[in-house]
């Protein structure tokens, strides 16, 4: 399982860019829906097209198209969140590569944000070690309110930890080792403040 820092839609695009093999992400139904965040989904994985009822996930039911791969989740609705669970941990099991942005959602001043429990959870029942990865400097060029990159990305890096065992340890103490690794790969202005609640 990769987990970088999530500041920028453009994070999709490097990790998918940069990262030498195919991922599956986990990510929100809306944002598949995007035509170049969902194209850039859609080449880091499987290239077809499933349907998938909505009413599997609580919602109405009619068929709505997904990138074949992906994990979409529904952030509000709790039977989505259940079946992301279940899903992460089959795919991570048959042996493919997950990207899941543990902070939730975009930071919008850049800094580091607390991590959600989900997806340490997911790579301790699946077995499955987690690679911290730092996204550095790219929200200077599309930060969470930014419709658009405000300039060609230049200087950014994205760095690749080495690998964090997750059998038989505490799911909370993976999450702070983790969220340390990230944290100090990246520039300062991004580094949660001191103190901050992992």
């Amino acid at each position: 399982m990769f987990i970088p820092n999530h500041t920028s839609f453009l994070d999709i695009f490097s990790m998918s860019g940069f990262v030498p093999r195919r991922m599956k992400y986990i990510s929100k139904i809306e944002i598949l829906r995007i035509p170049l965040i969902g194209w850039a989904m859609q080449f880091a994985g499987e290239c077809e097209e499933v349907l998938c009822r909505e009413g599997d996930l609580g919602m109405n039911s009619h068929l709505i198209p997904l990138h074949s791969g992906h994990i979409a989740i529904r952030r509000m609705d709790r039977r989505s969140q259940m079946q992301t669970f279940k899903d992460a941990i089959t795919t991570l099991e048959n042996g493919n590569s997950v990207v899941t942005f543990a902070e939730g959602t975009r930071s919008k001043d850049g800094k580091l944000k607390k991590f959600k429990k989900g997806p340490f959870k997911m790579s301790s029942k699946a077995g499955v070690r987690i690679i911290p990865v730092s996204i550095c400097n790219m929200y200077r060029w599309m930060p969470s309110s930014a419709l658009l990159p405000v300039a060609f990305p230049r200087q950014v890096e994205i760095k690749l930890h080495a690998p964090v065992e997750t059998a038989g340890r505490d799911e909370a103490e993976v999450s702070k080792e983790v969220f340390g690794i990230i944290n100090r790969g990246l520039p300062p202005y991004q580094q949660a403040a001191p103190g901050a609640v992992v």
